[in-house]
């Protein structure tokens, strides 16, 4: 008898093992489109006799991922599991297999959300701020930035403001970021930040410069925020940037300046809005040299006399290009593009100035004298001195071609110029054009006077008898 209710008993064990039935919670999801987290909770029914369950995920539904406890025990703490964002428009729906129940999935699409953030577009001054903005929406979101200046707050729901801060920028030039939607649509919607820059929030070192003619190298320190852009561009060709074109920070920049062969110079180097202006003095100039000084009709260099016109010449006298006289209140002026003739240290009245040759008339108050010192002085450098006699009078007819020889300059009564075609007609008047006469009585009282037009009646008398000969006659 005891036998046989242990043996079945022993048949009973078996059967009652297999009597288990697993309740899982909850049978089914329903996620949004986003990826998204979930939890199955695994237990048994009232009298079962469960062992350990498994957690399987077919292979068609791939965007189910059991993430723990896929094989687990009755009373842990069940089954997460994750779903992979929906990338598409139409909702989807899969399956999980665990502790035999299947477990239903449905996950939205994103055809239906909608999007939208006002406002559209912030600006800040240089020091920064707080902003806000406000988010609609009927789909889950977030908010990110693209750039380390932009603070953005936590949380944020549809339609409530969500606070955003904006650091001081320490660069020269603006800058823009964009604050947008994560909604795995594409074209999110974006909130476009701009804030501006200020010339201040860049130093340089030394903040321009002046530098003799020479080649040579030499360097600005910049000062400037650690996160800034910038770049050096010359803006003359002699400027020449050999370190430091660009950088980021604080730095530095090295140029060269080419040898200047000509007049002083500016250029620049704009680094950023930030200007360092570069001035490049002139080459030292050549001492004047001066040779010989003549007549400037016959170019006779035997003597002067007061009120001839004389021509000089050396080298460095004056400007590359001619420059003629020129009358300020009815007097002949007495420098001419940075050019002086000087007698005894008083400057002459210029007839004109040439690099190779000047011309001036020689100031009244030599007359009396024995000799004069003559000198030339351009753009403050002094030449040499010549001693020069002084005569009462050089007289010398200028000729036609400027040589000082050939026929000269004659008009004929008529005023037209006198030649071997055009002679003058036996008893007519006529007009030479000379100097080197002299001192005359009375005497002009100012050097270089220009008499009016029409000439007034001449009274003064030249300081010795004036005799003019034609071909040996007297006329």
């Amino acid at each position: 008898m005891t036998m046989r209710f242990l043996a079945a008993l022993a048949f009973a064990v078996p059967m009652f093992a297999q009597n288990c039935t697993f309740v899982v919670t909850p049978p089914s999801f329903h996620i949004t489109a986003e990826a998204t987290p979930g939890l199955v909770k695994v237990t048994q029914t009232a009298g079962s006799a469960c062992g350990n369950y498994s957690a399987t995920v077919p292979i068609e539904t791939n965007w189910l991922h059991i993430t723990s406890g896929p094989s687990g025990v009755v009373g842990d703490s069940g089954v997460t599991f994750t779903a992979d964002a929906n990338p598409g428009a139409v909702a989807r729906a899969g399956s999980m297999v665990i502790a035999t129940q299947v477990v239903t999935v449905t996950q939205d699409g994103l055809a239906n959300c909608t999007f939208g953030i006002t406002p559209t577009s912030q600006k800040f001054a240089v020091g920064g701020g707080d902003g806000t903005f406000t988010v609609q929406s009927n789909c889950p979101w977030k908010s990110t930035t693209n750039v380390d200046w932009i603070a953005l707050g936590t949380g944020g729901t549809s339609g409530t403001p969500i606070n955003y801060k904006v650091a001081a920028n320490t660069c020269v030039g603006s800058r823009v970021g964009t604050i947008s939607l994560d909604t795995k649509l594409p074209n999110p919607p974006t909130l476009a930040v701009t804030q501006d820059g200020s010339p201040n929030n860049m130093s340089l070192a030394p903040s321009s410069a002046t530098a003799d003619a020479t080649a040579n190298n030499y360097r600005i320190a910049v000062t400037t925020g650690d996160v800034c852009n910038w770049s050096a561009v010359p803006d003359v060709n002699w400027i020449q940037i050999t370190v430091g074109a660009t950088g980021t920070g604080s730095g530095g920049i090295s140029y060269h300046l080419l040898e200047n062969t000509t007049a002083q110079r500016t250029g620049s180097i704009h680094v950023g809005a930030v200007t360092y202006t570069i001035t490049q003095q002139a080459p030292a100039q050549a001492a004047p040299v001066l040779s010989s000084v003549g007549n400037a009709a016959s170019y006779n260099t035997d003597a002067v006399s007061p009120g001839e016109i004389v021509a000089l010449f050396g080298s460095n006298l004056g400007p590359a290009s001619i420059v003629t006289l020129q009358v300020s209140n009815g007097v002949v002026i007495n420098s001419l593009s940075g050019t002086q003739v000087l007698f005894d240290g008083v400057a002459a009245p210029m007839v004109y100035t040439l690099k190779g040759q000047v011309s001036a008339v020689v100031p009244y108050g030599v007359a009396g004298k024995t000799s004069t010192q003559v000198q030339v002085q351009y753009q403050g450098a002094v030449s040499n001195t010549v001693t020069k006699q002084v005569q009462a009078a050089t007289p010398a007819i200028f000729s036609l071609d400027s040589t000082g020889v050939g026929p000269g300059a004659i008009l004929n009564e008529d005023t037209s110029v006198n030649s071997t075609g055009n002679p003058a007609a036996r008893g007519s008047v006529i007009a030479l054009y000379c100097t080197g006469g002299g001192v005359t009585t009375p005497a002009t009282a100012t050097d270089g006077l220009v008499i009016g037009v029409p000439a007034p009646k001449l009274t003064a008398q030249p300081p010795v008898a004036v005799k003019v000969t034609i071909g040996g006659v007297n006329a």
